[in-house]
């Protein structure tokens, strides 16, 4: 199975959907909701990665939620990370009517998190 990317819903329901090619996130990234889209580019060896995940699942649930969230496991989607410029994990990269408009890399806290959410929602 080629597998582009995996997609997480932060709902009480984790759901796994499949992406073929790089046009299938393109795509998402450009019909995205009102809120900004975190993509968070990840690897399932990556310590910090699993240190930030329970922060942004948390940043990203409920309905008074202000940004969504998707993952993507770098190790399943190299040319994808590459056209990206993912060279360190976490990288949390936010998305708005389809373009990036800010990012961080490596874990952050609680207050670090809320705070770029808070940025990224004024832009």
């Amino acid at each position: 199975m080629n597998r582009i990317f995996r997609r997480e819903f932060t709902t009480s329901i984790k759901r796994l959907e499949i992406y073929k090619n790089t046009g299938d996130f393109n795509n998402l990234i450009t019909r995205s909701s009102n809120k900004p889209l975190l993509v968070d580019w990840t690897a399932e060896w990556c310590p910090p990665c699993k240190l930030l995940a329970p922060l942004l699942e948390n940043v990203s649930q409920g309905n008074g939620s202000k940004v969504d969230l998707i993952k993507i496991d770098v190790d399943e989607n190299v040319e994808l990370a590459r056209e990206y410029s993912i060279t360190s994990m976490p990288t949390v990269i936010a998305f708005k009517s389809g373009k990036p408009v800010s990012k961080f890399v490596g874990a952050v806290n609680k207050q670090q998190l809320d705070s770029f959410v808070e940025h990224i929602n004024k832009i």
